[in-house]
This record gives structure tokens, C-alpha cells and sequence, in this order.
């Protein structure tokens, strides 16, 4: 039966059913309850675009593995016990989230650790609560997707925390890599500060005279993240051992950082002769070298592509 009728016939049998009204009501009451991490969630993500870059390749990851496994869709809009696993999962977290909140006043575990951890809870329950929808509506036979989705997106929720947090350290190891590339080229460059008063530092690269500021959008966050967010997805998809999901992480923040550095490079080098068009460019680079760390990830880490069904 095509998916639309599918869908078209389990609504007609189920909007006659008393209980699915009351499912439907605790799934959306729950739902209902994280809105404020919506609206944070939404506004960070649309005012920072390394965010809104990997959450775009973290959909199309997901879209490509949908793609190649084209699960069955059955059963669907039924209370299954994936749904049920997952509301439970999500209750569970936002009781120890709560649990946590009593004891944030107390000053002898009240820690970074502890702030992470407190977030986590939170982050963790509404992306439960949102896969569990998923199994409700689409059924059960899509859960390695929705699981190793559901883990990818609590990473990508957890980091736009710390977003400010890594923002220098990353910015300070860009310059610091891409000189050392650029002494082993034979090429002179010079790396100093600005401290502008009333704001941030900036890095500076200086080469053939031209100054080149290494800013919070050159330090790698998002081919990183773009990384990271992959091999996490199809380590979790492959159900691959604890050691194997670490050699792929570390794989792909290996690739993801070097992918950064020769941005970086390739940017420094090409500019001089093409000043005038600096940010057109700079762009062009930047979105190659993006969707480049996006590819070679994906092949390094065997992710599957579409193939299309014979017949």
C-alpha cells in the first residue's frame, strides 16, 4: 500500500479510538514542555551559521542512510513499544534534570562537570521525546535511523552550548598549525595580536604584506562539528564496538581539523592576487573545503549512498 494511503487509512481507523486522542494528548503535553529549548535552539541556529551548516549535513546524512536502507513504514500512528521505549527514556531524563535542579545549590558538587551533566539530562529528554513522536507516526522499522539520529542530535545540542566556550582555543590552533604549514612550504608568514580596546583579541596571519584576520569563523567549529556529527551518526547506525566509535571519532576530528588548516591556507594563498574579490573568494573556498570534509568523512567512515532500486 503506497505510504500516503497508509497513513490516510491508519488515521480514519484511529481517530475512532478513544485512546489515540489521549495519546495524543500526552505526546503533545510533553512535547509542549520543551519549548523554551525550541525557541533557544531555533535562535541560535539561525544567528549562527556554523549551526545551521551542520545541522544541514546532519539532515542530509540522515536523508542518505533513509535512502539506502528504505526501511518499511509499518506500523504507523500506533503507541509501539519503540514509542513507548522512548517516552520512558525521555521521562526518565527529565526526572534526573529536576533531580539535578534540587541540587544545584549545593556548592560541594556544583561544578562544570556538573553543569554539563545538568544539560545533558535536559537535551537528552527532549531529543527522546522527539524520537519517540517519530516512532509514533513512522513505526518501529526505522530504528536504527532514528536512534543513531537521536544520539548525533543530542551532540549537536550539547556542543552549541559550548559554541563560545571553544571558540578561542580552536581560532589559536588554526594560526598556530597553518604558520607551521606555511614554514614547511618555505613560505615567511607572521602571526601577532590585536587587542582592539573594548573588544575581543584578534589573531592576525601576515603574509606578502597582507593582513589576515583569523576570526571566530575560520576556527574549524563547523568542519569539525560537521565531523564529528558523521562519524558519531554512522558509528551509532553500524552499531560499531566502543574502540571502533573512538578510532572513527578521532579519524574524523583529525580530518575535520586538517580540512580547517588547509581552508585557511588555500584562502591566504589565493587572496593576494585576488583582493578585490576577497569575500566572494573567501566563500567559495570555505563552502569547498565544507562540503570536501563533508564527502571524504562520509567515504572514510564507509557511510552508505543511494543507490537506486532496480525496476
Amino acid at each position: 500500500m503506497p505510504l500516503k494511503n497508509k497513513f490516510l487509512s491508519a488515521l480514519k481507523d484511529r481517530t475512532l479510538n478513544q485512546s489515540f486522542w489521549l495519546e495524543l494528548t500526552a505526546i503533545l503535553i510533553l512535547l509542549c514542555s520543551f519549548t523554551p529549548i525550541y525557541l533557544w535552539f531555533a535562535e541560535n541556529t539561525v544567528s549562527e551559521a556554523r549551526l545551521f551548516h551542520s545541522l544541514i549535513t546532519l539532515i542530509i546524512a540522515v536523508l542518505l542512510l533513509f535512502l539506502s536502507e528504505r526501511p518499511e513504514i509499518d506500523p504507523v500512528l500506533c503507541l509501539n513499544k519503540e514509542s513507548k521505549k522512548s517516552f520512558l527514556i525521555s521521562f526518565g531524563l527529565l526526572v534526573a534534570h529536576f533531580i539535578c535542579d534540587l541540587l544545584k545549590n549545593n556548592e560541594s558538587i556544583n561544578g562544570a562537570l556538573f553543569y554539563w551533566i545538568h544539560n545533558l539530562f535536559l537535551i537528552a529528554s527532549m531529543a527522546f521525546t522527539v524520537a519517540g513522536l517519530i516512532f509514533y507516526i513512522f513505526g518501529t522499522r526505522i530504528s536504527r535511523i532514528t536512534y543513531s539520529s537521536t544520539i548525533a542530535f543530542i551532540l549537536f545540542l550539547l556542543l552549541s552550548l559550548y559554541i563560545g566556550y571553544l571558540d578561542w582555543p580552536l581560532r589559536t590552533l588554526a594560526a598556530e598549525w597553518s604558520t607551521h604549514i606555511f614554514d614547511l612550504l618555505g613560505q615567511s608568514t607572521q602571526v601577532f595580536l590585536i587587542s582592539p580596546e573594548g573588544s575581543t583579541p584578534l589573531i592576525i596571519i601576515k603574509y606578502l604584506g597582507e593582513n589576515f584576520n583569523v576570526a571566530s569563523e575560520c576556527n574549524g567549529f563547523g568542519i569539525i562539528l560537521n565531523s564529528l556529527l558523521i562519524s558519531l551518526l554512522l558509528s551509532a547506525y553500524r552499531r560499531a564496538t566502543f574502540s571502533h566509535s573512538i578510532i572513527n571519532i578521532i579519524a574524523a576530528l583529525f580530518l575535520g581539523f586538517s580540512f580547517n588548516i588547509l581552508r585557511i591556507i588555500t584562502i591566504i594563498l589565493f587572496a593576494p592576487s585576488f583582493m578585490d574579490y576577497y569575500n566572494f573568494i573567501h566563500e567559495l573556498i570555505g563552502t569547498a573545503y565544507y562540503w570536501g570534509a563533508f564527502y571524504f568523512t562520509w567515504y572514510l567512515l564507509s557511510g552508505p549512498f543511494f543507490e537506486p532500486k532496480e525496476g
